[in-house]
């Protein structure tokens, strides 16, 4: 009697067991398709739908919306949730120029990005114009460009830097180096980019010293009188020249100047762009003269002094002198 009764209560766990496994079975079934709320947006319009799909394409299909060849959807969450919306994309046609080509393509991708991914290349490879955020429009003309990034290697010159000193025992306007500069050497590492083929930007990612500059030494006068037979003269600055002689009866102004005076000892011609005509000038064995007149070879640094005796012109010839630039 013992043992039926046994048997009677296993089968019973067996069957409450049993049943459990099919209430949480049906429990787990009823979550998964549970009625969700699912919007949609479609041909500029946007329409609600209740539904126990799971799959977006079986929710357009319940809402009447039929996707064509290339269009495409994407949801607003990871999954069809409760609230979801399904925004669909029909396909249009784009222009994209490529690696020298413009070719017309028809897409249902929502931006040029997405467009732009579709040519199979890695992303950091490409840029587009428009920007990869740009949502695609009928007709749009995207630029698709390669863009390549190296690692180049230069060796540069470093320019010496020149350090300049007052020496009041040199003349304004003067300089004296006294200790030459040398250019060192670096090499350089850029991270160059290139789009299209063509370098766009460089940027320094290291550099190495291979040899240091050197400085030069230069003392810059900062003197501003002269001792000359008739006392101090104070001038405003002075430069060396390359002086040549003239006589009055020189060229075919007939002994007279560029200024209208009488061409004699005491004028001088320069190039007014370095002496301006009217300034007045010593220059050491010649005196003070005035710059009152031009010539055709006169040109830059140069100076021609009028002497009035032909023995004087010829024996000067042509040197180098020191012209001051006197105070008014």
């Amino acid at each position: 009697m013992l043992q039926p009764m046994q048997t009677l209560l296993v089968k019973r766990k067996y069957a409450l067991l049993l049943a459990g496994i099919i209430l949480v079975a049906m429990l787990v079934t009823g979550f998964v398709h549970a009625r969700k709320i699912v919007h949609i947006v479609a041909d500029g319009k946007v329409s609600t739908v209740s539904t126990f799909h799971s799959n977006p394409a079986e929710v357009l299909d319940q809402a009447g919306i039929h996707l064509n060849n290339k269009d495409e959807f994407r949801l607003s969450a990871t999954s069809l949730i409760d609230g979801v919306t399904i925004e669909v994309f029909r396909a249009v046609p784009v222009f994209i120029t490529y690696q020298g080509q413009r070719n017309m393509v028809i897409t249902g991708k929502p931006t040029v990005g997405e467009v732009i991914q579709s040519l199979n290349h890695a992303p950091s490879e490409l840029r587009s114009v428009p920007e990869e955020a740009t949502r695609i429009s009928p007709g749009m003309d995207i630029r698709a460009i390669t863009v390549k990034e190296t690692i180049e290697e230069k060796e540069e010159v470093i320019a010496y830097p020149i350090i300049r000193q007052p020496d009041p025992m040199l003349e304004s306007g003067l300089e004296q180096v006294q200790q030459e500069g040398q250019n060192g050497l670096k090499r350089v590492k850029y991270r160059v980019r290139y789009e299209d083929g063509q370098h766009v930007a460089s940027a320094v990612v290291s550099e190495e010293i291979l040899q240091p500059a050197v400085s030069a030494l230069v003392s810059t006068g900062s003197r501003s009188t002269v001792a000359t037979s008739r006392g101090s003269l104070r001038f405003r600055h002075a430069m060396q020249m390359e002086a040549t002689a003239y006589l009055p009866s020189d060229g075919e102004g007939h002994g007279i100047t560029y200024s209208g005076i009488p061409a004699r000892h005491g004028v001088v011609a320069v190039d007014p762009r370095v002496i301006p005509l009217g300034s007045r000038v010593f220059i050491p064995g010649y005196g003070v003269a005035i710059a009152a007149d031009t010539g055709g070879d006169i040109k830059g640094k140069r100076i021609d002094l009028c002497m009035e005796d032909s023995n004087d012109a010829w024996s000067f010839g042509r040197r180098m002198v020191k012209v001051y630039i006197l105070a008014d």
